[in-house]
């Protein structure tokens, strides 16, 4: 049956008795197009919005932080929960994800604003990874030494803001559900350890090490600290029930927060010894394939020959090492400053205020925006990183916050450039542009680690050579060595991980390039990177994706060539897979800016 119907079949007699559409028409700019097209439109929006809603209240952690006001985006009443930490739901999670595939697959694309085809794209690569983890449901590790839920969890719920009362009785009910959560995760261990895919047990002393910091008296908690500063600020609350408030927080942390840590040391002291493997994910029977998974989904670029990933990173390196040797060789005194530099700065609001005057120019202007700085409580310093941004809720986008690690192991850090990352133009700067432009909230959710992780390393590495009290040369020497470290750690990642080197051949490839021969150093070096597998590469990979394009765009546009506008492409296209972002860089950014 002809189901085209009268214009149908008119349009299809015109094409074939050849006559043409009205001259600079298309067939998208007819009345009946532009309505199908508003209306695909929409329906995209609809689905892209309720795709967001589900997913943050899946989990009140997710909702809390993404959403300062709920009931604004009509969430009045949604369960407080931190969520599910199981296997057994993994096929109805599969089929739900391949529905919502299905529905995209759906969507007619041509018809889609420029904006939400990027969406589309972003959606549908993500949607494909996770199918394809079908497999490696018992591979990941939610407890790792320094970046396990048994220490981001804590600090969550440090920064879990007060708005107003209904926020107390939210983190006091979640508060009190940690030792379940922790209670799933052990079961999910277990079941690793009954595969014979939990961890070695020098990472499990790591863990528990970890663990133990938690377990101080409630009264000299950092949290219990946090909570009374939250509920002093509030005005909606009354001296009685503050009171009251913090004399429950004192029983959850004393019958819930406490033993749950507890369990946790007992959970994985007991199944010390009953992982298989003391090495990388390699030796694992699905090893290597997760590997290529972890790099997929946090760097959104899929790698079937990895030899191809190896070539291209040491191909950045050998040019870098070149390039440093050039500038070294052109400015001999350069060695001598480089046992001695200083920044002109070492104040973080200092900093933070030169770093904005800096980028002006260079960077797209964004709105001045409040943030906050917070000291690494000291229970979780030797586990945090140098420093951190958390982003703030869609709908409070002031509410920016910035952590400084105050160990002694951090002193001697170039403040001025690990500022440069987690603040202007690194992650602070990143999130307010990302925010003023006013994209889809599901592209909020849809987060691409090795984008802006590289981001972040990348305008670090420009922050060298900032006007900031080193000589030019030595800052691009710092600069180029700083990258050439963390192409280091990457390749170890990948050799370790993919190729299966064990301890002895990092100590020799360690000793050979940059000659450290220190056992305990090296052994380190090599549980660090058991430990956390894919996290060096997660950085370094967004670096080099960068950085690749902005060396093949100077050297295509020559004099067209504008660092402003190379720096708001990367910026537009927002969180996103490499393999999407590369396809726009070279179809419209380089052919755009061609002439």
């Amino acid at each position: 049956m002809d189901k085209r119907g009268k214009i149908g079949k008119a349009v299809l007699a015109w094409c074939l008795a050849g006559i043409m559409v009205l001259p600079g028409c298309s067939s998208a700019d007819m009345p009946w197009n532009r309505q199908r097209a508003a209306k695909e439109q929409q329906e995209f929006d609809d689905m892209a919005e309720a795709l967001f809603l589900e997913e943050i209240t899946s989990d009140t952690l997710s909702l809390h932080f993404y959403i300062a006001d709920p009931e604004a985006y009509g969430i009045e009443d949604y369960e407080v929960t931190l969520g599910s930490y199981s296997v057994d739901d993994t096929d109805e999670i599969m089929e739900e994800i391949q529905e919502i595939k299905d529905e995209l697959d759906g969507v007619d694309y041509d018809l889609l604003t420029k904006e939400q085809q990027l969406t589309y794209e972003v959606l549908d690569y993500y949607l494909d990874t996770e199918l394809a983890s079908e497999g490696f449901e018992l591979y990941a590790n939610p407890l790792k030494p320094t970046i396990g839920q048994q220490i981001e969890l804590p600090l969550m719920f440090a920064d879990y803001m007060f708005y107003d009362k209904r926020d107390v009785e939210d983190y006091l009910e979640l508060l009190s559900q940690i030792d379940t959560y922790y209670g799933e995760i052990m079961d999910y261990e277990r079941k690793k350890s009954e595969e014979g895919l939990f961890m070695s047990d020098v990472t499990a002393d790591e863990v528990i090490a970890s663990c133990e910091g938690y377990l101080e008296e409630p009264e000299e908690s950092f949290l219990t600290d946090t909570f009374s500063e939250k509920l002093a600020a509030l005005t909606d609350v009354t001296p009685e029930e503050k009171k009251a408030y913090e004399e429950r927080h004192l029983e959850i942390m004393e019958h819930d927060f406490i033993p749950a840590y507890e369990a946790l040391i007992k959970g994985i002291g007991e199944l010390k010894g009953t992982g298989k493997n003391d090495k990388g994910l390699y030796y694992l029977p699905k090893g290597k394939e997760y590997y290529q998974y972890l790099l997929s989904s946090t760097a959104g670029v899929t790698y079937k020959n990895m030899e191809r990933l190896e070539k291209q990173i040491l191909k950045r390196m050998n040019w870098e090492i070149q390039m440093m040797g050039e500038t070294v060789s052109e400015n001999p005194e350069v060695m001598e400053e480089l046992d001695d530099y200083e920044f002109t700065l070492s104040d973080v609001d200092e900093i933070l205020a030169d770093l904005q005057e800096q980028i002006k120019g260079r960077f797209p202007e964004i709105p001045q925006t409040p943030y906050r700085l917070k000291y690494v409580p000291e229970a979780l310093e030797e586990a945090f990183s140098p420093a951190a941004c958390l982003s703030p809720p869609i709908d409070r986008p002031e509410d920016n916050m910035i952590y400084i690690n105050g160990s002694e192991e951090y002193e001697d850090s170039d403040l001025y450039t690990v500022l440069a990352h987690e603040g202007y133009p690194g992650h602070l700067y990143q999130n307010i542009y990302f925010h003023e432009s006013g994209v889809s909230h599901l592209r909020n959710l849809l987060k691409y680690t090795s984008y802006s992780e590289g981001w972040a390393t990348y305008v670090e590495h420009l922050s060298y050579e900032f006007d900031n009290g080193l000589a030019p040369e030595t800052g691009r020497v710092l600069a180029y060595n700083s990258s050439i470290n963390m192409g280091i750690s990457a390749l170890l990642d990948l050799y370790i991980h993919y190729y299966g080197w064990d301890v002895e051949t990092t100590a020799d490839y360690l000793a050979e390039i940059v000659g450290i021969d220190d056992e305990e150093v090296i052994g380190e070096i090599y549980q660090q990177i058991i430990g956390n597998p894919g996290n060096y590469m997660k950085y370094y990979l967004g670096y080099l994706k960068i950085a690749d394009m902005r060396k093949e765009a100077e050297e295509e546009l020559g004099e067209e060539f504008q660092e402003l506008e190379f720096h708001k492409f990367l910026l537009d296209m927002g969180p996103a897979p490499f393999s999407v972002i590369e396809k726009y860089f070279e179809e419209e950014y380089i052919k755009g800016n061609k002439k």
